[in-house]
C-alpha cells in the first residue's frame, strides 16, 4: 500500500513538471523557436560593433551606413524614440558635455526570432559606458542594446540603461511627485501631537 502511495506521488509530480514545461510555451512572447545564429550573422555582427563603435567615436558617417534612414531608436535619455537624424542630434549635443569611453569587455550574442512581435535577426550587447566631464568627473555605467537588422542594416535599436544614476551621479536629485504628510513629518523631526 505504501509503494503505491510513492508511485502515485512521483506520477503526480512529473504532471506537474510536465504541464509547467509545456505550459510556458503558452506565456512566452515568441512563438517558435529562438536561434542564436541566422545566415547573416556575421555581417550583422560586424556591422553591429562598428556601429556602437561610431557612437563611442562620433563617427556619424560610419553610423549612417550601418543603420537604415528609416530606423528608430528607442528609449535614449528621456525619449520614446527618435530617427537617426534626431539620433545623431542628440548624441552631438551630449558630447558637448561629455565625452564616452565604452568599455572593451562587453558581451555580443546574434539571436534569431522566427514568429512573434519580436520577429527578426538580433545583435544583443551588454558594455559599460563611461562619460568623461570637462571637470574631470567621470560616471559609469552598465547597459544593453538591441539591435535589431533588416536588409542587414540596423532598423531598430532598442537602449536599457540607468538614466537615474547619471542624473544623480551629476548632483541632480529626484524628488517623487508628492510626499504624504506622515512622512513629511517624520522627516522634519516634528511631533504630531498638539
Amino acid at each position: 500500500m505504501k509503494e503505491e502511495g510513492k508511485t502515485m506521488q512521483w506520477k503526480k509530480l512529473l504532471l506537474l513538471i510536465a504541464i509547467f514545461i509545456t505550459g510556458q510555451q503558452g506565456f512566452s512572447q515568441i512563438d517558435g523557436k529562438v536561434s542564436l545564429d541566422f545566415p547573416s550573422e556575421d555581417n550583422a555582427m560586424q556591422a553591429a560593433k562598428e556601429t556602437v563603435k561610431a557612437y563611442e567615436t562620433g563617427n556619424w558617417e560610419m553610423l549612417r551606413s550601418h543603420v537604415q534612414r528609416e530606423a528608430y531608436f528607442y528609449n535614449l535619455g528621456s525619449f520614446d524614440s527618435l530617427s537617426l537624424d534626431q539620433t545623431i542630434n542628440y548624441w552631438k549635443k551630449g558630447r558637448e558635455s561629455a565625452t564616452p569611453l565604452l568599455a572593451e569587455d562587453g558581451a555580443w550574442l546574434p539571436v534569431s526570432v522566427p514568429e512573434g512581435p519580436r520577429k527578426g535577426n538580433w545583435i544583443l550587447h551588454w558594455g559599460t559606458n563611461t562619460l568623461s566631464y570637462p571637470n574631470g568627473e567621470t560616471i559609469s555605467f552598465p547597459y544593453h542594446v538591441a539591435l535589431k537588422f533588416q536588409n542587414n542594416k540596423v532598423n531598430q535599436a532598442h537602449f536599457y540603461y540607468d538614466n537615474n544614476r547619471i542624473i544623480r551621479a551629476l548632483g541632480y536629485e529626484i524628488q517623487p511627485p508628492f510626499v504624504e504628510p506622515e512622512a513629511e513629518n517624520e522627516d522634519s523631526g516634528e511631533d504630531d501631537e498638539n
